[in-house]
Parts: structure tokens; sequence; C-alpha cells
């Protein structure tokens, strides 16, 4: 299995693939809302790094959010277009698994669920509950920023002192979500703006 992951859901623009010998190459950009013209010079870069190609990739990672809009859009049509031409199976990854999966790479032998936290820029925040394996445990939902609570009953990426998650952290929980027959997402974008239920 080679996959290889897209991340533009943030100001940077970053790829990632993972091979079956579970190296990983990684490239980025944070050139400022270019991700479309961007990413192809990625893909094409990463290729001739890794010596693949897009007969050699057999599954794609892209990050469907939340975040922004026009950086969203541009990751999922680039991926939707490849699988047009290229019949490769796209799965779609949330800002909110990667941070939940990126807590459990840090933490060993995590018992308590973990709940994952993206602020928005309208003092509102995204959040979800994950198993320690990320199998989900909530439906998505948007709080206000001075209501939530940080507790001891969850694992928070406050438990952490730094974490970065990109499209390399993609690659990584789409491999973990595979072998452990996890749900897997579909393509629809979590904009930052999405009416999901406030609570």
């Amino acid at each position: 299995m080679n996959i290889m992951s897209i991340d533009t859901s943030g100001h940077i623009c970053s790829v990632a693939i993972l091979d079956e010998k579970n190296n990983i190459f990684y490239k980025e950009n944070s050139s400022h809302n270019q991700h479309t013209k961007d990413l192809f010079l990625l893909i094409h870069s990463i290729f001739d790094e890794s010596q693949n190609s897009y007969n050699s990739i057999t599954d794609i990672a892209v990050v469907i959010g939340p975040g922004s809009f026009t950086g969203i859009r541009a990751g999922i049509a680039a991926a939707q277009g490849i699988q047009l031409t290229t019949n490769i199976t796209v799965h779609g990854i949330s800002t909110l698994e990667m941070q939940a999966y990126s807590i459990r790479q840090y933490i060993e032998n995590i018992n308590n669920p973990i709940k994952s936290v993206i602020n928005t820029h309208n003092n509102t925040v995204f959040t979800q509950v994950f198993s320690s394996n990320i199998l989900p445990l909530s439906d998505i939902s948007i709080v206000n920023h001075n209501s939530i609570h940080y507790d001891d009953n969850y694992i928070t990426y406050k438990n952490i002192p730094k974490f970065t998650i990109n499209a390399k952290t993609a690659a990584m929980l789409l491999l973990h979500k595979i072998k452990n027959k996890l749900p897997q997402l579909s393509l629809n974008p979590i904009y930052e703006n999405t009416n999901f239920k406030k609570m």
C-alpha cells in the first residue's frame, strides 16, 4: 500500500507519501492563498523524490477540515480530479481526527477518551470525542470558546507540549484507519463557517 496525502486546510499546503516500506516523504509550501497553484508542483516534486507516480499510489487521503473554505476546496477538487483519471481510492480525513491521532502518538497507554478541539476565527471551536484507537465517540459539534471544558475525563492537546498536524499526519492516520477497519469519512467538506449544531 502506497498512500499519498493532501492537506490544504490551513495556511500551509502540504503533501506526503507513505510507502509500503513505511518510508515517509513530505513537502510543504507556505505561500498564502496559492494552494491551487502550489499543490501539483508539490505532488510532482514528491513523486520525483520518492520515485513514485500516480500508477504506484493505492490510496489518497485528503483533509476535509474543519479549515479554510478556499484551501479545502482546492485539496478536495485536486483529489477528485486525480481519482477520475486514475481510479485511486480517495478518503476524507478530518483535522479533528488528525489532532486525536497526534495526541495518541505522543502519549503512551491512553485509557481516557480524547477530545479534539479546533479553534475558529469567530470565538467558537469545533470539538469531537474519540476513543484511544481513534474511533469517533461523538458527532462533530461547535461550542462557544468560553464554554469548552478541559477536565480529567478527557485527554486534549493541552496534555502535550507541542504538536503539528499536516499531510504526514493524514497519511499515517489513514494507514491506521485501514489497518484497524475504522469508519471512513466521505469527501464532504467541513468549513469553518459550516452550520453544525451549536451547544
